[in-house]
């Protein structure tokens, strides 16, 4: 059974842009100053990537995104020079990103604005992607932002 098969029935994925090559994910890993969870490499190979409507009343969800757009992403927004020992994985498309980090809850799955990157302003989301998507743990964080 793969992860989508047991994602909550709540969400509709719908999938874009590209699948993540070995090389890239390789890139990723070398790049990244953590260690990222093996659940967001189990989505990026599984699936390209990928965007998750979380309710039909409103339009509230995350993209998360492949290995390479991950790299683009923290480039771009130098997200390592403001919130150290962190990667960010995907975005709400509201102006924040999701987040792996080390924060007041310790480490786990965090949200902050693209504008206001720093450590002190991350809302703890949940401890996994799979509590996020799998058992919806968190969301409600999302709605809050």
């Amino acid at each position: 059974m793969n992860f989508f098969d047991e994602i909550n029935k709540k969400y509709k994925v719908f999938e874009f842009g590209e699948i993540s090559s070995v090389n890239s994910i390789m890139k990723l890993k070398d790049f990244s100053p953590i260690q990222i969870p093996e659940e967001y490499f189990e989505i990026i190979t599984e699936r390209k990537e990928i965007e998750i409507n979380i309710r039909d009343i409103e339009y509230i969800g995350i993209s998360i995104w492949s290995a390479r757009r991950c790299i683009e992403m923290n480039n771009g927004y130098y997200i390592q020079k403001y919130i150290p020992n962190s990667i960010a994985i995907g975005d709400d498309g509201k102006g924040n990103t999701l987040l792996y980090a080390n924060g007041k809850q310790g480490f786990g799955l965090y949200i902050v604005g693209f504008g206001n990157l720093d450590v002190e302003e991350m809302k703890y989301i949940s401890k996994s992607l799979k509590d996020l998507l799998l058992k919806g743990i968190g969301v409600d964080i999302l709605f809050d932002n």
